[in-house]
């Protein structure tokens, strides 16, 4: 017999794109109500018949009836775990979150699952809320059209490698103190819970890192601010003069096979099960490193990328991501305070 716990999580960001096809009606709600709970129950048994829901645990409150967070432990007789693989792609779950404004996030229930030992984490529109070549591109007045080819490319639609060279290259004549500038000067903001979420994981005993396909002066920043234990991110070329960037990008261009890569060499270093990392991102370059991960955790993240993910999570706080982990609101306070 095999056990999974499932993780309910409302909404706090605008609804999801609905499936191809609309369900009639979507349902606002405070909490996951008893009605949500029902309807759950009643779609993994509509799946799979042989599905056995146990207890509903709340995570965010003490009661079931005011949580916007809880779990349920699933329970698969058959010991397969085929069938749980199988209903994170299936059209109805999808239908399910669309309907309710809910993040399911399915995973084993095993030891595994509260004991991670090391998180890495994308920057730009994770830990940080801005993408940074975006904001450089606005140094020489071209912020739109790098912005716009930033979007697709973390919708999956250009390959990052070439996107990132033809976005770095419209940098050219920036100043280059530009990234202590935006730094100093307020344009670049954590993401809210971004510095509860890393306390709570260092008490736990976590290593963490951050694997960035934009810049390292900016990764550094972040791991100081953080108490991040490793940085990797792109090198930008200063000109000859020190004074303005060329647009080159130096070196090995971290982007989604590096940061796989990276993960399962500091995995390595560190002597972590890949069943203990977790990998958190928000773009399509993100998605190979979240599959290496014992856990990949899509946050706010592009339709595409929660579509392909191990698990998505809409939240206002990336210390949301807690609640994945079978921690309780209280839980999740003692390890921040």
């Amino acid at each position: 017999m095999s056990n999974f716990t499932a993780t309910l999580l409302l909404s706090s960001t605008p609804r999801k794109s609905p499936p191809s096809t609309p369900p009639p009606q979507t349902i606002d709600s405070t909490y996951i109500t008893e009605t949500i709970r029902d309807a759950f129950s009643c779609l993994c048994t509509k799946v799979y018949l042989n599905l056995l829901l146990d207890t509903w645990k709340p995570l965010s409150t003490d009661s079931l009836s005011t949580a916007t967070a809880v779990e349920v432990t699933i329970i698969d007789p058959t010991s397969s775990g085929i069938q749980i693989r199988a209903l994170k792609g299936y059209s109805e779950l999808k239908e399910f979150e669309y309907i309710y404004n809910v993040d399911v996030a399915l995973q084993e229930d095993s030891v595994f699952r509260k004991h991670k030992r090391l998180v890495v984490f994308d920057m730009d529109s994770t830990l940080i809320e801005q993408e940074v070549i975006d904001e450089l591109a606005a140094f020489v007045g071209v912020k739109d059209k790098v912005a716009a080819i930033t979007e697709s490319a973390m919708r999956g639609e250009l390959d990052f490698t070439a996107s990132l060279r033809s976005r770095a290259a419209l940098l050219n004549g920036v100043p280059s103190d530009v990234f202590t500038t935006l730094k100093s000067n307020g344009t670049i903001t954590f993401t809210p819970g971004a510095h509860e979420l890393c306390k709570a994981l260092k008490k736990l005993g976590c290593k963490l890192a951050v694997l960035s396909g934009g810049f390292q002066p900016l990764a550094e920043w972040v791991k100081s601010s953080l108490g991040l234990d490793y940085a990797y991110a792109n090198t930008l070329e200063v000109s000859a003069d020190g004074k303005s960037l060329t647009g080159v990008v130096l070196g090995d261009i971290v982007n989604a096979e590096r940061k796989a890569t990276l993960l399962k060499e500091i995995a390595l270093k560190e002597g972590v099960d890949l069943r203990q990392v977790v990998a958190v991102g928000d773009g399509a370059n993100d998605l190979v490193m979240m599959r290496e991960a014992g856990f990949g955790v899509a946050f706010n993240a592009k339709p595409k990328v929660q579509e392909e993910a191990p698990s998505h999570l809409n939240s206002r706080t990336l210390r949301d991501i807690l609640y994945l982990f079978g921690f309780t609101a209280a839980e999740v306070e003692e390890l921040v305070d």
